[in-house]
């Protein structure tokens, strides 16, 4: 060990460390070769080595090897001791050459990476520069100069605004002197535009104090310019001018006030004609009289009139005349004006010229026509009223005065009076409540008391032979001259019609409008009870019992008529037939006739609604259309059950099924609760789960089901659960019943 090696640790650190290595001679290397190649051996030697040998660089090998040298030397000792020395330096050059090896790869695999990166590094360093070099060459020939243009330019279109801002409010300040202009040259629409411009661009500018006050001042123009307006528009009704009148209409339009314009037009020619008129009068009544101390100017113009003397009356009637006559012709002039510009305006209405102008023209447009939604279900109760109606109360006005003043003949006018209405009443049941279809099943009667005091009417005041039998005797003729014909109704009055409904608006004005004279009549009773001669009392408390009061009554066999017709009730039945009522188990799916029977309904409402465009149709008219339809409906549910030639358990819950459904969906096309007959139905359907003796009680106690309906109860229905005597029982007592006309 000539020299000191670094240690392990200092080599593996420094790569320098392998270039400063000595290497061994060849005595040396075949002494490493004769050294055992043991790992464990070689690791025994380096861990022999003493501790400073690992310490720093500045450690002086030779100098501790030669301290540690014993006084007396011997040869032998100091070989053996070299040995060991080469002997470890050979373990630790091994080492160290093995551990260089072993990292040699990732030593040049890192060496390359960093000669690399440094090959980076430096073209990184050139983009830089050059990067840098563009960047300051842009910031000092673009961005600077552009910038400070783009500054510039804002600025001056800020300025531009601002001049632009300037000049505005400069003309704003003007505008009282154009206004003023304007209205003095009558240029009533351009004084408004300007206004309505100027009350734009104040809001605009509200922020500039100097325009903050102008918005309230324009304001105060406007109403000003309204107000002359107003006068302008007086002048239109003694000098017609079509110029001047234009140009009133524009203005009037611009503020969206046509309406306004129109209402005050009708009160300028009211009032003209009366100042007119007074005028005239009140020249020639002052002219007549002279210098009295009346003061004519505040008496009224009826007043006024009765001092016009008998010469001077014709004069002042030519004068008024010709007043009267400049008055209608401006009148004349400014509705022809109007049926004209109308016209015009509507066309450019359409094309959305001017907004406030079609809101208007819409506006104005039983204005014009009266709105169909007014004919509907909900409208106030208003009377309905025929010709016929009308003229009838006119009479009855006449007669009262006659009554009044000839007393005598009181009682022959009433009788005559009452013979009016019992005509009017028969017409009315005659044209549209008679049904002999109807009536032959029973169904849709009128009530006997009607039906008594129609066939009074007929025997005592229709002369049905009168086409009869021409050739009749003379006492015949005599006998019936206090008889009229049978009326008969126009050909222009269709009832056949379902898209109608039969004619329902006809109906329903004849009908409403003989109720509302009935009420008239019930209002007159005490007036005619006073003039009435003690001993005829009893006939007039007849007529309002047995004819008045049963006017009301009529509506159900006119309107029953309809609901007969609106509704098919035959095809219902013929569903019915098809359905299979012996099922084996409970359905949760109705029958196909429910659904055909709500869309008859549904139908029929639609119809309804359509008629009532028409005509308005009152609540009470609608409820009964409605009952009498529901009436049938669930009468021909009835009649489609008692058809059903087998049925089980399953096939009664399928029919309450069937029924549950019907309800729940008509409940929510009509108002009417409860549903009527909706027991009628459910009562039949409910019969088929009672007992025997129940069965017998019930049959007696429901008296409104037909011997057939109760007999299919009884064969059907229950056939499967009693036996035959007891059927036998059932059926005798249904033929026991009396049964009553329904």
């Amino acid at each position: 060990g000539e020299e000191g090696l670094k240690s392990p640790q200092e080599s593996l650190s420094d790569l320098g460390a392998i270039e400063s290595l000595r290497v061994p001679g060849k005595e040396e290397f075949r002494e490493l070769r004769e050294q055992p190649s043991d790992p464990q051996a070689e690791q025994e030697l380096i861990n022999s080595i003493e501790q400073v040998y690992f310490s720093a660089d500045s450690f002086d090998i030779v100098k501790y090897e030669l301290e540690k040298l014993p006084p007396v030397l011997n040869l032998q000792d100091l070989e053996e001791y070299r040995d060991k020395l080469k002997q470890q330096q050979a373990a630790v050059s091994k080492k160290v050459a093995d551990l260089i090896l072993e990292k040699q790869p990732a030593y040049v695999k890192e060496l390359e990476r960093v000669t690399s990166l440094q090959t980076g590094l430096q073209l990184a360093a050139v983009i830089c520069t050059n990067g840098r070099r563009h960047l300051n060459i842009a910031k000092e020939g673009f961005t600077q100069a552009s910038l400070g243009l783009l500054a510039n330019q804002r600025k001056r279109q800020l300025l531009i605004g601002l001049l632009k801002s300037l000049r505005t409010i400069k003309t704003l300040q003007r505008t009282d002197v154009r206004l003023s202009e304007m209205l003095e040259e009558e240029d009533y629409p351009g004084a408004i535009q300007l206004c309505l411009e100027c009350q734009k661009a104040a809001s605009t500018f509200k922020h500039y104090s100097c325009i903050s006050e102008l918005n309230s001042k324009l304001q105060d123009t406007l109403e000003q310019i309204e107000e002359q307006l107003d006068v302008a528009l007086s002048k239109i009704c003694k000098n017609f001018d079509i110029n001047h009148y234009t140009k009133v209409q524009q203005a009037y339009r611009l503020l969206g006030k046509t309406q306004t314009a129109m209402d005050q037009l009708h009160m300028h020619f009211t009032q003209a004609i009366h100042n007119t008129v007074f005028q005239v009068v009140l020249g020639y009544v002052e002219l007549c009289a002279g210098n009295t101390d009346t003061k004519f100017q505040k008496l009224q113009y009826k007043d006024l009139c009765t001092h016009v003397t008998p010469d001077s009356y014709i004069p002042c009637l030519a004068d008024l005349c010709k007043a009267l006559w400049e008055v209608m012709l401006s009148y004349y002039r400014t509705m022809e004006w109007h049926e004209k510009h109308d016209n015009e305006d509507t066309a450019s209405a359409s094309e959305g010229s001017n907004m406030i102008g079609t809101e208007e023209t819409n506006f104005d447009q039983t204005l014009k026509s009266r709105k169909k939604s007014d004919y509907s279900l909900n409208k106030v109760n208003a009377p309905i009223l025929t010709n016929t109606t009308l003229n009838v109360i006119r009479l009855v006005g006449k007669y009262m005065q006659m009554m009044n003043i000839l007393k005598p003949i009181a009682f022959d006018v009433i009788h005559f009076m009452s013979q009016l209405f019992d005509y009017y009443l028969y017409a009315i049941y005659t044209f549209f409540g008679r049904n002999d279809s109807l009536e032959s099943t029973g169904l849709g009667l009128s009530s006997s008391r009607l039906r008594t005091t129609l066939n009074r009417i007929q025997e005592s005041l229709i002369d049905l032979e009168v086409s009869a039998d021409p050739t009749a005797t003379l006492t015949a003729a005599e006998e019936r001259k206090e008889k009229v014909p049978s009326p008969h109704l126009s050909h222009l009055v269709v009832l056949t019609s379902g898209d109608t409904l039969y004619g329902l608006a006809e109906r329903v004005v004849a009908t409403e409008s003989l109720v509302f004279l009935a009420e008239q009549f019930e209002f007159l009773q005490p007036h005619l009870d006073a003039v009435m001669p003690a001993v005829k009392k009893p006939f007039l408390q007849q007529f309002y019992s047995q004819t008045v009061s049963t006017a009301s009554e009529l509506r159900k066999p006119i309107y029953w008529i309809v609901a007969g017709k609106a509704i098919d009730y035959e095809q219902m039945l013929l569903l019915m037939a098809n359905v299979k009522w012996d099922v084996k188990e409970i359905m949760s799916q109705h029958n196909i006739y429910v659904d055909a029977l709500l869309k008859e309904f549904e139908q029929f409402n639609r119809r309804l609604n359509e008629v009532s465009k028409r005509v308005r149709i009152p609540l009470p008219v609608s409820n009964i259309l409605w009952e009498h339809c529901i009436r049938l409906a669930n009468r021909t549910i009835v009649e489609g059950y008692a058809n059903v030639k087998k049925c089980s358990n399953e096939g009664r819950a399928l029919m309450q099924l069937d029924f549950q459904q019907f309800l729940m969906k008509l409940e929510k096309l009509t108002d009417i609760r409860p549903i009527p007959d909706k027991e009628f139905v459910e009562t039949y359907i409910k019969a088929y789960y009672l007992t025997e003796n129940d069965m017998e009680r019930w049959i007696k106690e429901h008296r409104e089901y037909s011997m057939k309906q109760l007999t299919n109860l009884v064969n059907v229905c229950l056939g499967s659960h009693i036996n035959k005597k007891a059927r036998q029982k059932l059926l005798a007592a249904i033929d026991d019943i009396d049964r009553p006309k329904r």
